[in-house]
This record gives structure tokens, sequence and C-alpha cells, in this order.
């Protein structure tokens, strides 16, 4: 289905399907707890994430969408909600370039009652001749692919997420390898944000240093745990007071923004809010 749309404007349109979510509006589409979503531009079919396993090419086959014609893959970071796909991306697609954080291929960890369970992506992928690594930020024509390298961010849920250092001791992730991508127009940078671990504030930040003024959102915002248990208000006070100061006119949530956190974007944030799921497209 397609949901509101932003003022009306010439030229310059963006399509955006969402493959997979941990939701779904459709019963033939199956869900998971990941992300993928696929974009086309006015020059590029693009692919952000590839979701846990292979849900999102089913997906992609029952909603009539080829994979085999994307051109760009880009992998936000380096867990498995988001990449755990990939091989089967790889079997389907020979020609997309792949762009992803240098830290991509690290070990990730996530600390489960004490234990340190690996939510990582398998190393030998990095083989693959067609990675195209970001250190820093990258622009490919309409895209712009940027981390937040120096920007440090206190989200608790961030506190069970581990990496291991050169000697194998265990240390909190600091998300080196978050790749965030705008699509850039002269009237609408859209922000594409896979799970927004370095802070929706600071990602917005970051693009307003490269010159570059967000007033879309589509992705996950990391603000309440998937039971909404967690509920996180403190950090989710600060990106609603962030959001009101900016000139971000519409967010679209999905995946691990979760429930509570959604329910409070949409209930104190004067831009227009809307939760997509599996299935769900929309035009901007």
């Amino acid at each position: 289905m397609y949901l509101k749309k932003l003022k009306k404007r010439k030229g310059f349109k963006i399509e955006i399907q969402v493959l997979v979510d941990n939701k779904s509006s459709n019963k033939e589409l199956a869900k998971e707890h990941g992300l993928s979503l696929y974009i086309e531009t006015e020059t590029k079919k693009i692919l952000f994430d590839v979701g846990e396993s292979r849900k999102f090419l089913k997906n992609a086959e029952t909603l009539g969408i080829d994979l085999e014609e994307i051109d760009i893959l880009i992998l936000s970071h380096g867990h498995r909600d988001h990449g755990g796909g990939l091989e089967y991306f790889l079997e389907k697609n020979s020609k997309a370039k792949i762009y992803c954080s240098e830290y991509y291929f690290e070990k990730h960890y996530k600390k489960i009652f004490g234990a340190f369970v690996e939510i990582g992506i398998p190393y030998e992928f990095m083989d693959v001749e067609r990675f195209i690594f970001v250190e820093d930020f990258l622009e490919v024509d309409e895209l712009l692919l940027f981390h937040c390298s120096e920007c440090q961010n206190s989200n608790p849920l961030n506190e069970s997420l581990y990496v291991r250092d050169e000697e194998g001791r265990y240390e909190r992730d600091d998300f080196r390898h978050e790749l965030n991508l705008i699509i850039k127009d002269e009237e609408i940078d859209v922000l594409i944000t896979g799970c927004a671990h370095k802070g929706f504030n600071n990602i917005v930040r970051s693009a307003r240093e490269l010159g570059r003024t967000v007033r879309a959102v589509v992705g996950g915002l990391h603000l309440s745990s998937r039971t909404s248990l967690t509920k996180n208000n403190e950090y989710i006070d600060k990106v609603i007071r962030k959001i009101n100061r900016s000139k971000v006119e519409k967010i679209y949530t999905c995946h691990c923004t979760g429930e509570y956190g959604a329910k409070r974007l949409q209930e104190e944030c004067i831009c227009l809010v809307e939760e997509l799921r599996t299935g769900d497209k929309i035009k901007i």
C-alpha cells in the first residue's frame, strides 16, 4: 500500500519498498527481525540491507522485484539482522557494487544473560571483488554515504553490543562499522538508516556538517526494545527534541524503532510520522 506522501515536488522521485521488516502488512510476505529496503531513484536501483535470511529474496519475487537488476547494495552495519542475507544476494546478483564500512566484517557480539553471542557477518564474503569500503564519506552521484566516526552515543540499548579488541577482549561496540545513506536533491534530502546506533541526533548533525539538510527519514531508530519492555525514555526525549528543532518533515519508522518508540514519535513530534512494515511502499 502507499502511505501519505510529502508535499508534491517536481521532477526528482524516490520510491522505497520494504522487502523485509519485523512486521508485515501482507500475509503473503514473510517477516523477520531484520531490515531490507528496495529503493528506486531516477537513475538507480538500490538495495539497502538484506535482512537476516533469504526472506527478503522470496518477498522480492512475490512483489515482482528483480534483484538481478540491482545496481548498488548498501550494507548499513555488520549485524546479522541486516546482513545475514548477503550470501543469497551474491548468488542472485552478479553486477551490483557493494558499499559498506571498512569495519563491516569485524566480529560483533550481543551479551545475552552473561554470554557473548556472535551476531556478525561471515568474514569470507570480504574477498568479493565488488566490495567498496567507505572510510569516512563517499558521494556516488545523488547518493551520499557517511559515517559518524567521531560521534559518541549514550543510547542504553547499545550497552549489550560488543566487539573484540586485538587481544581478544570484549569491549563495547563504538559502531564505527555503521554507514548511513542520504539521497540528495535540491528540494529534499532523504536519510536512510539501518539502526541509527550512533544516535539520530549525531547522524543528522553529521549530515549537516557535510552540507545536507535532512527533511525525510526512513529506517530503524533504535528507540525501544523488541518487546518494548525497555522504555528508554530519556534517550527518546532527546531524539524528539532534536526532531522538533530540525527541518525534518516526515519520518517513516521501522525495525528497531520499537512499538513504544514509534508511538512516542507519533504522539510528540511536530512532523508527520508513519510506521512501515514488510510490503509497504512509499513515494517521496
